[in-house]
């Protein structure tokens, strides 16, 4: 097994992060798909689903980061840019990936953040410089290590105080970012992959400045350069059980958004499918991670009692949604709770009628069993590969928050019986 396999865990948790320990991000692979990145972690203990919450999005916000008191507050209009250069120079990326990806294990939920897609399959990763899209304050670094050589960063920023701003799988940093790195002592955790002893060390308490344009380091180590932002300004994303979710998960917001217009312009042109072979072209082109439809089965499902909140193993979870390409193409996400299935995306044509191949916002608490059969090959819009199946996924909604899915192998909805014992749960 490959180092990139076994350091791929529940990341995405971290960047909004309250807990005390980190858990960077990483790009979730396909075998057809770039190259993913994957950015080391340290083993962690799942936060508890009881942990206390701050007051307010804005005090956690300042005091998980420890913003310094030097940081201005933003602009109270949320529409104001910040950021007026692309921190990726437009020759240097393939395409701006907009928010909701998806891919296994770590993106069985849409992802809530974007990346610049800048590696092909089969090639090597050149690393371009990384620059400051706006004047911005440096407050945290994180740094993996590797025994047998190498390192990559994820850099945390702030050009105002409520918005909180990271970059994942950096390969290099500045001398002037790698000084300023080494003026304290980071908080420091080594573990054995089975490959190589993992280091990971977190910085905190900076305040290091940086220009707008001014490179801070080269990326990717990898496929591309995570690229997400938080702003608790915004009104929270409707996720049906936002108490699932950890407490800044509503509050991420397409980085498109906070560029000026000319800027944004120009990244929207590029804003499309990991391959740059397939525009997104649906508004918002920013791309959407929440797709929760109450009452109905499209969104984000989780294993009772088994939480995005309280857990760093996601692979379990489901989601019913959308391509973050072309919104029109639904997806099955799905986990490992379903028995007799490999776990992964499955796609295949919308019926408007009947219960065979439904979209998801059409499959209600109705009684009904709704059933999911022909299952397209090759790649999604997205350009991530899809799975096909000799068999059918059985469907139910036994009340507005709760969802059982069955796998039958073999069977065509036609043939298909009713949902069993071995059908798994889940509910918001």
């Amino acid at each position: 097994m490959t180092r990139s396999l076994i350091l791929i865990i529940a990341l995405t948790l971290s960047a909004c992060a309250t807990p005390p320990t980190p858990q960077p991000t990483a790009a979730a692979p396909a075998a057809t798909a770039p190259a993913s990145t994957v950015t080391p972690t340290q083993k962690v203990a799942p936060t508890s689903a009881a942990a206390p919450r701050a007051s307010t999005p804005s005090s956690q916000l300042n005091s998980a980061g420890n913003v310094p008191s030097v940081v201005p507050s933003c602009p109270t209009d949320v529409s104001t840019p910040l950021f007026n250069t692309s921190p990726i120079d437009i020759n240097d990326f393939i395409a701006f990936r907009p928010l909701g990806f998806l891919s296994h294990p770590i993106h069985v939920f849409p992802a809530k953040h974007s990346a610049f897609s800048m590696t092909l399959p089969g090639q090597k990763a050149v690393a371009k410089p990384v620059k400051a899209p706006g004047k911005v304050w440096v407050v945290e670094i994180w740094e993996a290590t590797f025994s047998t050589g190498g390192a990559n960063y994820q850099v945390f920023v702030y050009p105002c105080r409520e918005v909180r701003v990271y970059f994942g799988h950096v390969a290099t940093l500045s001398e002037k970012m790698i000084a300023e790195f080494k003026k304290g002592e980071p908080k420091c955790n080594s573990f054995a992959d089975g490959t190589a002893t993992v280091t990971t060390c977190r910085r905190e308490n900076m305040t290091l400045t940086l220009e707008a344009g001014e490179p801070f380091g080269a990326g990717p180590d990898s496929a591309g350069v995570d690229f997400g932002v938080i702003d608790v300004r915004r009104k929270p994303a409707g996720f049906i059980v936002p108490e699932h979710y950890d407490s800044f998960y509503p509050y991420y917001a397409s980085p498109l958004d906070y560029f000026t217009p000319e800027v944004k312009k120009v990244l929207e042109s590029k804003t499309g499918n990991v391959f740059g072979t397939k525009m997104r072209t649906a508004e918002p082109i920013g791309g959407t991670y929440m797709q929760d439809v109450a009452g109905t089965a499209q969104g984000n499902w989780f294993p009772p009692g088994k939480y995005h909140r309280n857990s760093t193993d996601l692979s379990p979870m489901m989601s019913l949604v959308h391509d973050y390409t072309d919104p029109t193409q639904p997806i099955l996400s799905v986990g490992t709770s379903v028995q007799g299935t490999k776990a992964g995306l499955y796609s295949f044509k919308i019926e408007k009628e009947g219960v065979i191949n439904r979209d998801f916002n059409e499959v209600k608490a109705d009684g009904k069993t709704y059933c999911y059969e022909n299952f397209a090959s090759g790649q999604s819009a997205g350009g991530v590969p899809l799975n096909t199946t000799q068999g059918v996924f059985l469907v139910t909604l036994p009340g507005a928050t709760t969802l059982k899915m069955e796998f039958v192998a073999g069977a065509s909805c036609k043939a298909a019986s009713a949902l069993t014992a071995n059908a798994a749960v889940f509910e918001r």
